[in-house]
């Protein structure tokens, strides 16, 4: 037994074919004889839709390069780009030679003032299109009749980029207009069959006499059609035109006129026809209108598909797809411009910079949907506060740009500068999360800061580092000494890692007393470098120049690992109040912070209880909660404590929602506790809803005795100051210790 299968061509009984797809198989009877059964399908209808859709591919694949008329691109110089086919057919030229060809060396002498008349009001924007036969020539001299259909294609700002020309060869069109005045009675004769459109109204634009083809374009019958107005058939949109003409055909200023327009179907649907209208006359009086109309809805189609194809094809080159502003490409092209012109025209351009803060944190901790949603946003915001005039770019990753234009005072470019710092700063509501962030600006003026885009672009660079340098949401303007600061800033990263490698950093400490009893109930740990040339210095005037080199890891595990190993002697000596060390929110998201700590902990052989992370504030203003993070760590076995609390106006009731062990109000709280009854200070909120949640808590910053009396007062657990204890020398710390165990 087997199976067979084939498609082979069948005749019908009345002769017709079709093919059809056969299966053969071979059995056995129970008499043990061969037999064959066949199964005939009929698939002409399937392979007919597969010819179908494979000539309708293939007819969309060649539409552009095989588009039945001819098309050419310009520059606005009027130098030709890009020519088609049937263009190069057409002119006979071939590709190469066409390419930087001048549109005018394509026109007839006589014709060639006119042509150049009518390109420069299409490129300084007088008229939006260009319709008109003229003469074209070829390369071997003769010339032919063409129909150009010509238009320029705007970029963002409305202003011309390209010219685009659609040629049509009407030399038959010309001889059958040609022949249509000469020989009333020739065309008569071939008025029905003809594979064009055709009709007869009156003066009053009364339909008189039409052919079948035209009845077939409008869906109508004759006795329909027929007494018609042509107004009844003509596109609203179309009849203004089409009135002037006529009424120019019938004062004899034109003896004839081809319109494009749209005419009404009888289903309401309305076609694009080329009209070609013409008044025979009898005795030097028209006698009645004689039109030929060609359906040229599929061209019309043609061309909007060719005009969308372009014009998606200029978007996408000069535009970054997520945000829709112009991309590097258009930017350094509209700086060029805009530099050029401002030369020209002897005023100001200003170029800012922009960096998103936080945007890495954001884009890591909520996921890349919605950092791809902030700078949608940031980009909406800039966009909205600039002028049409102005552009912006983003130019990759988190950072934009704007290109400020036309200025006659400095003072326009800050102003611009602050705007945007407060726009972008405001609270963005992103996939149902409100988010923050905001902008650091750079900013540089052509031409005062530089001549050319280059070098304009490094002196914004320049500024853009200043702004960051000095903190969030901020903008600095270029100024010379900023080079030599981007070089202390690259210094004193070589001088952190000659430190870290030369053992130059070292820890200080500073003991925290009960306010009440006065013994020591824990101690913080403080970062020093001895700087070779500049003494000793504290974390604050480095710690920024170090978070910016990427080098927090591993100044973070040295200061942990120094410390744990340190504190493990006092430990042995029968001290236990908890050591504190300050960790940054980006040492925290860092993947391999808790391993370290793990590891460290392991090797200095410190118990995990008596060593408390001491967080900042600002970490609780993370979108996306580090709630879940802050209990892993806590499970670890290590305290926590939330450092300088109060600064960033967090809600008393969030410290319900994080495992701390002791919250520190802010410095600020301290001094603010002096006056006012302290039932009704910050303070005295802070240490009530703390208590009640089991925190302790340590006032830090005490520098009087005033203020030592307040937050005993107040209900602090502990305090921290320099009236306490200043920072102390590992040696030093050990005395204390000492003293205090006796």
């Amino acid at each position: 037994m087997g199976e067979a299968m084939a498609e082979l061509t069948f005749i019908r009984k009345d002769g017709s074919r079709f093919q059809g797809s056969v299966t053969s198989s071979q059995w056995q009877d129970s008499a043990g004889r061969q037999l064959t059964s066949l199964l005939v399908q009929d698939v002409s209808l399937r392979n007919a839709a597969q010819e179908a859709l494979r000539q309708s591919e293939n007819r969309l694949r060649l539409l552009y390069e095989y588009a039945p008329v001819g098309i050419v691109l310009s520059d606005l110089d009027g130098r030709l780009t890009f020519a088609n086919r049937k263009f190069v057919e057409m002119s006979g030229y071939v590709d190469e030679e066409l390419r930087g060809f001048a549109y005018l060396d394509l026109s007839i002498p006589e014709e060639a003032a006119t042509t150049k008349e009518l390109m420069r009001k299409l490129f300084c924007g007088e008229i939006s299109t260009v319709c008109r036969e003229r003469h074209m020539r070829r390369k071997d001299g003769s010339a032919f009749w063409v129909r150009v259909t010509a238009g320029v294609l705007l970029n963002e700002q409305g202003r011309p980029e390209y010219a685009i020309g659609v040629f049509e060869d009407i030399a038959e069109h010309r001889r059958a207009e040609e022949a249509v005045r000469r020989s009333e009675e020739r065309f008569r004769a071939t008025f029905q069959n003809a594979p064009l459109g055709i009709f007869e109204a009156s003066l009053d634009c009364r339909i008189l006499n039409v052919n079948t083809k035209l009845l077939e374009m409008l869906g109508y019958q004759r006795d329909e059609l027929v007494g018609m107005s042509l107004l009844d058939l003509t596109h609203p949109t179309d009849l203004e035109q089409t009135m002037q003409l006529f009424g120019q055909l019938r004062t004899g200023t034109i003896d004839h006129y081809v319109l494009e327009k749209r005419y009404l179907r009888k289903d309401h649907c309305f076609v694009w026809v080329k009209v070609t209208m013409s008044l025979p006359q009898q005795d030097g009086r028209p006698q009645y209108s004689i039109a030929i109309v060609e359906d040229i809805t599929e061209r019309k189609k043609a061309q909007e598909d060719l005009r969308r194809a372009m014009e998606q094809s200029y978007h996408l080159a000069n535009h970054d797809p997520l945000t829709g502003l112009a991309n590097r490409a258009q930017f350094n092209d509209r700086l060029r411009d805009a530099l050029a012109y401002a030369r020209r025209d002897d005023h100001m351009v200003a170029l800012h910079l922009l960096d998103l803060d936080r945007f890495k944190s954001i884009n890591d901790s909520m996921g890349h949907h919605v950092g791809d949603l902030l700078l949608q946003a940031v980009a909406e915001r800039i966009t909205s506060n600039i002028r049409a005039t102005d552009l912006a770019a983003r130019l990759g990753g988190d950072e934009f740009v704007v290109i400020q234009t036309h200025l006659a005072d400095p003072a326009a470019a800050g102003a611009l500068a602050d705007k945007l710092v407060d726009e972008l700063s405001r609270p963005y509501m992103l996939d149902s999360q409100e988010t923050h962030s905001g902008a650091s600006i750079g900013i540089a003026l052509y031409p005062n800061d530089a001549r050319d885009g280059e070098a304009l672009m490094k002196r914004a660079d320049l500024a853009l580092y200043e702004a960051k340098h000095r903190g969030r949401y901020n903008y600095q303007r270029y100024r010379d000494e900023m080079g030599a600061a981007v070089r202390e800033a690259l210094r004193l990263e070589q001088e952190l890692l000659r430190a870290l490698r030369d053992d130059e950093l070292c820890l200080h400490y500073q003991p925290q007393f009960d306010v009440r009893t006065g013994r020591i109930t824990g101690i913080e740990t403080l970062l020093r470098w001895r700087h070779p040339q500049r003494g000793l210095l504290t974390a604050a005037e480095f710690i920024q120049d170090a978070e910016s080199a990427g080098l927090m890891l591993p100044i973070g595990e040295w200061t942990l690992h120094t410390a744990c190993s340190e504190y493990r002697g006092w430990l042995r000596a029968g001290f236990d109040a908890p050591l504190t060390l300050n960790v940054s929110s980006r040492q925290l998201k860092h993947p391999r912070f808790l391993p370290v700590l793990r590891r460290v902990l392991q090797e200095t052989g410190l118990p995990c209880a008596r060593l408390q992370l001491e967080l900042r504030e600002s970490l609780l203003l993370d979108p996306k909660s580090p709630e879940t993070f802050l209990r892993q760590l806590k499970s670890s076995g290590v305290r926590l404590a939330l450092d300088n609390f109060g600064t960033e106006l967090t809600a008393l009731s969030s410290l319900s929602r994080y495992p701390l062990d002791v919250v520190k109000p802010s410095r600020a709280l301290v001094r603010e506790s002096l006056s006012g009854a302290p039932e009704n200070s910050m303070l005295a909120a802070i240490v009530g809803v703390a208590h009640g949640l089991n925190i302790q808590v340590c006032a830090e910053g005490v520098e009087t005795a005033a203020e030592l009396a307040s937050v005993r007062s107040h209900g602090c657990d502990s305090a921290q100051g320099n009236l306490l204890s200043t920072p102390l020398e590992a040696h030093e710390m050990e005395r204390m210790i000492g003293e205090h165990l006796m």
